[in-house]
């Protein structure tokens, strides 16, 4: 395990809004979708309570990577990768932070296996209900101020759509093993049974040889 797996979190996520049905490969990251009014809408376009087995289908669709699909106490997570990355030299490209991953959350289900096309077996996530979305961005080369300064700029976006966030946290501690200190930040937006957080994670070797670095955004539906 290296350093950077042993200390990536399943934590809180960022940006969403987009005008399709789901981000394709070669389609920009998104950014933070408006509210509708009485609740904070998930990104991607997608709705609360998204049956699992049509958003199996638009990842598929869209041809993105399904890697794991994971029991986590009475909800399955699904990890998607393969967003498209920032490329300087691709006006059509997202700004870094690069998404590295997205994680979907769903209420019940269970897995089941289907013939493909081509004869293949492949699992699908059948019956269940979305109730949370977390986007991680990570971004090769980027140090704590980057970082600390793409935070305030989605925190300041986050306040534009949602209103003024509440911290939840703001920490500075040594890890477990006293090996190293990790820091975490963040802020939440409520509306009725809706919410969306913004964290910044840290962990940082006592060496100064190794870091590891996450901004992600949560959205959720209790």
């Amino acid at each position: 395990m290296t350093f950077h797996s042993a200390f990536r979190p399943s934590l809180v996520v960022f940006f969403a809004l987009t005008t399709f049905a789901f981000a394709q490969k070669n389609t920009p990251a998104p950014l933070p979708p408006p509210s509708n009014g009485n609740e904070i809408s998930p990104p991607f376009s997608l709705v609360w309570h998204e049956p699992s087995d049509r958003m199996e289908s638009k990842i598929s669709s869209a041809k993105l990577n399904i890697i794991e699909r994971r029991k986590v106490g009475p909800r399955w997570a699904v990890t998607v990768t393969g967003f498209k990355k920032p490329d300087p030299a691709d006006k059509t490209a997202p700004k870094p932070p690069e998404l590295r991953r997205v994680m979907f959350y769903f209420l019940g289900g269970q897995l089941s296996k289907d013939k493909a096309k081509d004869g293949k077996i492949v699992e699908r996530l059948s019956g269940g209900q979305l109730v949370e979305v977390e986007l991680q961005y990570e971004q090769d080369g980027w140090d704590e101020e980057r970082y600390g300064a793409c935070l305030g700029e989605k925190r300041q976006m986050l306040e534009r759509l949602y209103g003024q966030g509440q911290q939840i946290v703001r920490s500075t501690a040594p890890t477990p093993d006293g090996n190293a200190s990790q820091t975490l930040v963040g802020y939440k937006w409520n509306k009725n049974n809706t919410a969306v957080e913004l964290i910044y994670f840290n962990v940082s070797a006592n060496t100064g040889d190794q870091t590891f670095h996450t901004l992600s955004l949560h959205y959720k539906r209790s």
